[in-house]
């Protein structure tokens, strides 16, 4: 009973054959047919979904590759900037200044044991006056890289070299460099020779897949570590094809790697050198799984499409049944014979129909809502790992720093809790604000009140409104954390009598900037004489130099009779956005007035 073409002929009431069409068809094979045309659109929406997804897995690999590059190249400008600032320290000791060659040796042969490396003196023309490699100083050659000797010189700034054979060491090695300034011209450079496999122990504690390679090469293109290999590979060029796709400071390259493999590689510059950082992956490892993953969507959806066929082809006849059902019935009322009508179950099909709607709607409603979770969690976890990360390195640096000018561990711990105290102050408002920016007046103030809370008429502090981003309100935190401990040591508020005023306003900007400029100044005055320190710590590079170095300004200390007066300029942009300059971000502080910054 399920195939209207075998209910037998139709005949009108007065018996003829009722003919009503010259071709007919089951019913079943129709609804069949209108299955697999409501089907096909789905099918070519899923095709485009399929699509969808394959070039969103692709850009994920891409950005898997990107994630594990940054952190090793986060990891590598780590290392050598920690090199860079052994070598500034060492190139600022009295020695050089009062030009003892042979003092300043035996100071080099000790930091180049404790740093392990080795510690090379040069002269502007290469002549090598000091080199810890050799017991005396004496018949020292000429130094073989003469290209960053050349840059350092012309330039006044540290460098990194490029891999060169040592003229003494006879060995592929690099060096960090940086001017020794004497009387404002270069008169030494100062260059730091590494051991020849720290680089590469910098990869090896980078955790990556199996399959995945990473390697750092200098400028010109030679390998100075390899995750894999590291003593074949080690001094030896790159691939054309790799150098030539060297384009910008990041980016993607397709290559084929030493071992023939058909890899996708990802480049980034080094932020404190001219070095990449390379990390590739084949890329049958990065397309296998998203290969298989399409043919099980793909047989999926060839599954799906056969069972809607016949689902559509078993609906048909279970539809046909009450179809046959109503026409047994109108034959027995024509024929008058007794009828009994049995109702059919289309109106509970529906029912079931609209409630299988309802609960689709109600599962649809519900993933979004997952959907929506997941996204603001993961969003919250990038943004407490990013947080987490900048404030480790920061308080890494400050350990660091702190340890190198300690005079022993007392000193250390004391110094590093104090900074870590003033760091905190800072952190402290930034959460306050839910990381939205902090009000350069409620910086002032709380890092100010540790050392004045018992007398606040000692301090002054005005300017305008000005909210500072999370970046800026940490650089100037911990300068004016410095600032305050020097004054409270040795400066103005060392003595009952001693006073400091803070002011701060905006500069017009100058030729070539964009946007204004705000300028910050500490004056102390009452307080006793003031003299240059003879030695120059951690505090001092960040009041000078750290400080303005990272928001793209500039400092300038007067080591004035009557008191410090220092005085900070930033760009607008460097600082806080600039729809943000015209609200103030908290009420008024006791050291806050609307005052711009006075002339000095």
């Amino acid at each position: 009973m399920g195939n209207l073409s075998r209910l037998g002929p139709r005949v009108s009431p007065s018996g003829r054959p009722l003919i009503l069409n010259k071709r007919e068809y089951s019913f079943s094979v129709l609804l069949g047919l209108v299955t697999l045309a409501s089907v096909l659109p789905l099918l070519l929406l899923g095709i485009v979904g399929l699509s969808a997804y394959v070039a969103e897995e692709q850009a994920d690999q891409l950005n898997r590759l990107n994630r594990y590059n940054e952190t090793l190249a986060s990891a590598v400008d780590r290392e050598l900037r920690g090199y860079l600032d052994l070598a500034e320290v060492l190139a600022a000791s009295r020695y050089l200044a009062e030009g003892d060659l042979k003092a300043f040796g035996q100071l080099a042969r000790d930091a180049g044991t404790r740093a392990r490396g080795h510690i090379v003196l040069i002269d502007p023309s290469g002549q090598q006056l000091v080199n810890t490699r050799t017991p005396t100083d004496e018949n020292l050659p000429l130094t073989e890289d003469m290209e960053s000797l050349r840059e350092v010189v012309q330039s006044g700034n540290p460098a990194v070299g490029d891999l060169f054979v040592g003229a003494i060491s006879n060995q592929l090695l690099f060096v960090i460099r940086v001017p020794v300034i004497v009387d404002g011209e270069v008169r030494y450079v100062l260059s730091f020779e590494p051991e020849l496999d720290v680089i590469r122990k910098v990869i090896e504690q980078t955790f990556l897949p199996d399959e995945w390679r990473a390697a750092v090469i200098d400028g010109n293109g030679r390998m100075v570590a390899r995750s894999s290999q590291h003593e074949q590979f080690y001094g030896r060029l790159t691939s054309e094809e790799w150098r030539a796709g060297l384009q910008g400071p990041y980016g993607f390259i397709e290559a084929v790697d030493f071992e023939g493999r058909e890899v996708l590689t990802s480049y980034r510059r080094s932020g404190a050198s001219d070095w990449y950082i390379l990390i590739w992956a084949p890329k049958s490892a990065l397309n296998d799984p998203l290969y298989r993953s399409l043919f099980l969507a793909l047989g999926l959806a060839a599954m799906m499409l056969l069972a809607s066929i016949a689902a559509g082809l078993l609906a048909g006849r279970a539809v046909a049944r009450p179809i046959q059902q109503l026409l047994d019935t109108a034959r027995a009322i024509e024929a008058g014979q007794p009828v009994e009508f049995q109702p059919t179950h289309q109106r509970e099909a529906n029912i079931v129909g609209h409630a299988l709607a309802e609960a689709a709607r109600s599962i649809a409603a519900r993933e979004q809502a997952l959907r929506k979770s997941e996204l603001h969690t993961r969003f919250v976890m990038r943004e407490l790992a990013h947080r987490s990360k900048n404030l480790l390195a920061v308080v890494q640096a400050i350990a660091r720093q702190t340890g190198r000018s300690a005079r022993d561990i007392d000193d250390f711990t004391a110094q590093f809790g104090e900074r870590l105290a003033g760091l905190g102050r800072s952190q402290d408002l930034l959460v306050q604000k839910n990381w939205q920016g902090v009000s350069l007046s409620d910086l002032v103030s709380a890092q100010l009140k540790p050392f004045v809370e018992a007398d606040n008429n000692r301090v002054d502090a005005n300017g305008p409104p000005v909210l500072l981003d999370a970046d800026a309100a940490q650089n100037i935190g911990m300068a004016l954390h410095e600032l305050a401990t020097n004054a409270s040591k040795h400066g103005a508020l060392s003595v009952p009598t001693g006073r400091v005023d803070i002011a701060w306003g905006w500069l017009p900007s100058e030729i070539g900037e964009r946007g204004r400029r705000l300028q910050l100044q500490w004056s102390e005055s009452g307080g006793p004489p003031v003299t240059p320190p003879k030695r120059k710590g951690f505090g001092h590079s960040v009041i000078e130099r750290l400080t303005a170095s990272s928001l793209h300004g500039t400092a300038k200390l007067d080591w004035r009779p009557e008191g410090l007066l220092w005085t900070l300029e930033v760009p607008e942009g460097s600082i806080t956005k600039s729809e943000q300059n015209e609200v103030e971000a908290s009420s008024p502080t006791q050291f806050e007035t609307a005052n711009s910054v006075p002339e000095h």
